[in-house]
């Protein structure tokens, strides 16, 4: 299986201008909060793989029926 997830979602742009270290320090944390979050839902679905269709097929009609509605 391919991962088409980017290992760095939040990579550092050229136009943006550098953070202060209390903005960057709290970067780094949030994105090792992201990156745990991320492994944990990948190993819950390696090891439940129906669990995670039936909740993916979930999602998907709950929001095909929300933008109906709208």
């Amino acid at each position: 299986m391919i991962n088409r997830i980017p290992d760095d979602l939040l990579a550092a742009d050229p136009h943006v201008p550098s953070l202060s270290n209390a903005n960057a320090e709290l970067l780094q944390v949030a994105q090792q909060h992201l990156d745990r979050g991320r492994r944990r839902v990948e190993l819950y679905i390696q090891e439940h793989p129906v669990a995670g269709i039936s909740a993916a097929l979930c999602i998907g009609v709950l929001l095909g029926w929300y933008s109906k509605r709208r």
